[in-house]
């Protein structure tokens, strides 16, 4: 059973965001996220000051990424309520969204990779999630995301993937033999392909969740999105070209995607190193 809005607008504001089409995945996190800004203000969203929202972002204590996406979401609610005449201000203006820092990808080792999947054989559902993670690059969102219907099987043993990506943007993944092997059993449904045992889809953030408290349970500190870090290294590292890793990726910007290449130049390095062999030693002539 679906639990109400703790304030009446949260609804209309809901309804408004379906009705523009947006994903429920974002839907679902506005709505968690004006209902723990509710709770803080102990008040309703509209009877806010911007003062009450400067306090409320300056109490969080969470990363700069997490931080933005908050600040974006209440951004969002209260200009949506000003266009509206709902309230007189843009209350949230004032909010500032945090630079978040590039962070440089962090693929997990082939080691830990083949020990987490041989950990994980007990429990089928979440072992796929590192499957697709690690050998289809998916994100949390997009393995959480899956239908049925978004996995067509080809002639060669293999399958191409419609993947729901970040900003509504769809793309086309290939899945390989065998991690369309290991997905079948999943295939046997129509609809979302993983489920909670109540029988709803995983939203995205408890599926993360889950992986991550599941490698903290065999001793390591990754998470699933070191494993999509660890496919877009591994692609480079055996010569794909950057260009087809940032479409495989969903990345919007080949700046993003180019980050992956400082791996590369960690591989490169022996050859490198071969090439200064070369070098002649310069020395002193006699006379």
């Amino acid at each position: 059973m679906k639990k109400a809005a703790r304030d009446p607008i949260v609804r209309e504001h809901v309804a408004y965001l379906r009705l523009r089409n947006r994903r429920p995945v974002t839907i679902r996190s506005r709505a968690r996220l004006l209902d723990a800004l509710f709770d803080y203000l102990g008040k309703p969203l509209l009877h806010a000051t911007e003062d009450d929202l400067e306090r409320w972002q300056n109490s969080l204590r969470v990363t700069a990424s997490s931080l933005g996406t908050y600040t974006t979401h209440a951004r969002a609610f209260y200009t949506w309520a000003y266009e509206r005449d709902l309230t007189d201000t843009n209350l949230a203006r004032a909010l500032v969204v945090p630079r978040v820092p590039r962070r440089q990808p962090r693929p997990i080792s082939e080691k830990d990779l083949s020990t987490a999947l041989l950990c994980s054989t007990n429990n089928p559902q979440l072992r796929m999630w590192l499957i697709l993670a690690a050998y289809c690059g998916l994100r949390a969102g997009e393995v959480a995301a899956i239908n049925r219907s978004d996995v067509r099987i080809a002639d060669d043993g293999g399958a191409f993937l419609l993947v729901h990506g970040k900003g509504g943007n769809e793309r086309v993944v290939r899945m390989p033999p065998m991690v369309l092997a290991e997905l079948k059993s999943f295939l046997r449904s129509n609809g979302p392909l993983f489920r909670r045992p109540s029988g709803t889809p995983w939203p995205a953030d408890q599926l993360s969740r889950q992986v991550s408290i599941f490698f903290g349970s065999i001793g390591m500190d990754w998470t699933l999105h070191c494993l999509r870090h660890r496919y877009a290294a591994r692609l480079v590292d055996i010569g794909a070209d950057v260009r087809d890793v940032q479409a495989l990726l969903g990345h919007a910007s080949l700046s993003t995607t180019t980050v992956y290449l400082s791996q590369a130049t960690r591989h490169a390095a022996s050859s490198v190193d071969l090439l200064s062999n070369e070098m002649k030693t310069p020395t002193l002539q006699t006379a």
